[in-house]
């Protein structure tokens, strides 16, 4: 339908849903946050002032990236296989 600012509108009320679910694990919310990073692109290259607000998006999640990226560093063995590595961050 391309309605951007619906899209927006349901993009910040999924973003509100992740922030206040209780996850099972930091990562798992973690995750969430970085795929509505991914799926957001979309909606703010599209979006009048989509530039502006993804910034805002991308910093106010800066730590959770950061922490995803320690997390993913920690569980990083030479004799692990890729699918092995994507299951410490799935779990």
């Amino acid at each position: 339908m391309q309605n951007w600012d619906i899209a927006l509108e349901e993009l910040n009320r999924l973003k509100e849903i992740i922030d206040s679910k209780s996850f099972s694990s930091p990562l798992n919310q973690v995750q969430s946050r970085i795929w509505l990073m991914h799926w957001s692109l979309f909606i703010f290259f599209n979006h009048d002032n989509g530039r502006t607000q993804i910034l805002d998006l991308f910093n106010q999640d800066k730590e959770e990236v950061d922490e995803l990226c320690r997390t993913l560093e920690e569980k990083e063995d030479s004799s692990c296989t890729a699918s092995d590595q994507f299951s410490c961050i799935t779990i």
